[in-house]
């Protein structure tokens, strides 16, 4: 089987992941669902949680956490699904992830070389980038986020990515210069 196909099996799975999650959304206003692809194959749901009380959650955010509970970090991550539609809206919306929250977590969490897929609620996708793109726009990303440079100095937390670095992302790892800091600095990857 070419690998093209596999591929293709495997977004339509998380496509139809992200679906489901969205169907658990516990919202007034936005529906959610995301679906993380990890390198080892596994699919992690999220989906968002509004409420009136507190900020709520976003999917993103939610299948973060189910995924670190599962102890994926770091460079597990391959790619996230992500389908969106607002409830005042009957026709299709297609949203990226909110820049400073969602993109500040991933980048936080992940790495700059997860693959963002943004599906709409009918399975179709609309776009594909990685999530250095989506983020390169925000200047400087130290403030809405911290860079390198302030992780190293801030005090260490006790998130320990499960490393040495994936294999599929040696390539990004040569050719990156900020990549390369990034895992060997705070990521603290055995290659």
């Amino acid at each position: 089987m070419p690998k093209s196909t596999k591929i293709d099996k495997t977004i339509k799975k998380a496509i139809a992941l992200a679906l489901a999650a969205r169907e658990n959304a516990k919202s007034f206003r936005s529906k959610v669902g995301i679906a993380f692809e990890m390198y080892d194959g596994r699919l992690i749901p999220g989906f968002n949680i509004e409420t009136y009380g507190h900020k709520g959650n976003h999917a993103e955010e939610v299948g973060l956490i189910i995924a670190m509970s599962e102890g994926y970090s770091g460079t597990d991550f391959r790619r996230m699904i992500e389908v969106y539609q607002d409830a005042g809206h009957e026709d299709i919306e297609v949203f990226p992830a909110c820049p400073l929250d969602c993109w500040g977590r991933l980048l936080e969490f992940t790495h700059p070389y997860l693959e963002i897929v943004v599906a709409d609620i009918h399975g179709n996708i609309h776009y594909s980038t990685m999530l250095k793109e989506m983020v390169s726009g925000i200047k400087p990303p130290a403030q809405v986020y911290p860079s390198n440079k302030i992780r190293l100095a801030k005090p260490k937390s006790n998130i320990t990515p499960k490393l040495p670095l994936n294999k599929r992302l040696k390539p990004m790892y040569d050719s990156d210069l900020e990549f390369r800091q990034y895992c060997d600095e705070v990521l603290k990857v055995k290659h």
